[in-house]
Formats: C-alpha cells, structure tokens, sequence
C-alpha cells in the first residue's frame, strides 16, 4: 500500500472517549510522523474527564480532542488512512463489520479497558498508568511504518 510522507493513522475504542483519544493526543504531541485521528467503533461517548487529567498532568495537549463515529472516515472528502488501529477487543469486533476496513491495513492491539463506571480517581491511575504503553506501541508503529516506507523506496 502506497503511504504518504506522513502516513494517517485512525485510533479507534469502543465510544471514542478514552484510550483512541489518549492515541491521538499522544501521537500529535510526540510522533511527529504520523497524522493521527481517533474514532469510535460503536456509538460515540463523552470525553473522559479522567483522560484530559491526565493528559493535562503529563503535559500531553488536549485541546481539540472529540469523539466522533469511525464511519466517517468512510465518507466523501475525509482523510485517506493508511493504518486503522483497533485498541481492544470490542473495537476489534465492530470494525471488522465496519464496510470501509476491508480496504485499509488494520492493527489490533490488546490493552486494559479503563472502567467508566469506576470512580474519577480510579480512571485517572488507569489512564496514568496506560499512557508509557501506549505511548510505547505508537512508536513501535511509527518505526515499522517508517521501514515499510524505506523498502518501498529501495
């Protein structure tokens, strides 16, 4: 698949309130070399409270962060993706049924569920505690993106 000099990524959770949000805060803020967004796989939520804490703690920006359906990036105009990356197994699920992803090189990546029925303080320790992991699997993504690109050039 042809990628572009800086390949497009779509994060997707469940609601897009949390952990795809936490993605594409973090790969806007450090991996430059990705373009990323976030979507939901099923029925967009609210914006964790708990996630823009700690992205506020750990100097992460999160201004401009909203959920929004993975259906639209199927739509007329929106932005070519070259990497969709299901974070979790529910997600994993109903992108698959998604008519779009056939088209698209779609990841899976396993990562604790943040509760939303847990308390503010309880969210706020798992997304804490989440953010070197995710921040870790998206440069680990960013690097064989980068050596998929240098063999096509090869």
């Amino acid at each position: 698949m042809p990628m572009t000099a800086r390949p497009t990524i779509l994060f997707v959770c469940p609601d897009n309130g949390g952990t795809s949000l936490m993605a594409e805060a973090i790969a806007l803020h450090g991996h430059r070399g990705l373009r990323p967004f976030s979507a939901a796989a099923m029925v967009p939520g609210a914006v964790d409270p708990a996630l823009i804490d700690c992205l506020e703690a750990a100097r992460v920006p999160a201004d401009g962060l909203s959920a929004k359906p993975a259906g639209v990036f199927g739509l007329s105009g929106a932005p070519r993706l070259d990497v969709v990356v299901a974070l979790g197994a529910e997600a994993w699920r109903a992108l698959r049924r998604q008519t779009f992803i056939g088209l698209l090189r779609l990841e899976f990546w396993q990562l604790p569920e943040v509760a939303r029925g847990a308390s503010l303080a309880t969210r706020r320790a798992a997304y804490r505690s989440l953010l070197p992991d995710l921040d870790g699997a998206i440069g680990r993504l960013e690097e064989r993106i980068a050596l998929r690109m240098a063999r096509a050039a090869a």
